[in-house]
């Protein structure tokens, strides 16, 4: 008889991808190494840059002839491969209880919020492995339990008696309605 294989441990809910169940993603390419990376696994950060920096802007807007002319802005998604966003410090390498924490790119988590979701993550994470812990503790007991008790037969257990039911019907020809009367005894 062979061994059942063990599973690999498992690191992330959707192996590091986002599709879900839709076969193969188009490819894209980093724009820092050029490397080609699944659109769905890419790192991606919608960057807005004023064209001018804030220097030069104030010059600008004393010489302009306009009073109020709005510069443009300079907008671009940007797509990282996953070791170019981890140099580069677009994200962090994150501990395992941590790492279950999802931030999504519309609104970032201010530092107060992410402590909170990093603390009770790791609440989480204790109050698991002490239920974890008390299962065990019990199916070990359970076990000495079983192997020292003589096994000896089990009273029979008496239910309650079910409650008869008598029950009345009545039908009211001019609403058309059956009325159910039920009576417990």
């Amino acid at each position: 008889f062979s061994k059942p294989q063990e599973r690999m441990p498992k690191k992330r809910r959707n192996n590091g991808r986002s599709r879900t169940n839709g076969g193969g993603s188009r490819p894209s390419q980093c724009t820092n190494c050029q490397r080609c990376v699944g659109k769905d696994k890419a790192v991606k950060r919608y960057q807005v840059r004023n064209m001018v920096d804030a220097s030069a802007k104030k010059d600008i807007q004393d010489v302009s002839v306009y009073e109020e002319y709005t510069l443009p802005k300079f907008y671009m998604k940007t797509l990282y491969c996953v070791s170019c966003a981890i140099h580069s410090k677009v994200v962090r390498v994150r501990n395992q209880d941590v790492r279950k924490i999802r931030f999504t790119t519309k609104k970032r988590a201010t530092a107060e919020e992410k402590e909170q979701q990093i603390k009770q993550a790791k609440k989480r994470a204790e109050k698991q492995k002490t239920e974890a812990e008390a299962k065990v503790k019990a199916a070990e007991a359970a076990k000495t339990e079983a192997a020292v008790a003589p096994s000896a037969p089990a009273a029979p257990v008496e239910q309650p008696a079910a409650p008869v039911v008598k029950a009345q019907c009545q039908f009211d020809f001019s609403t058309n309605n059956l009325h159910i009367l039920t009576i417990l005894h």
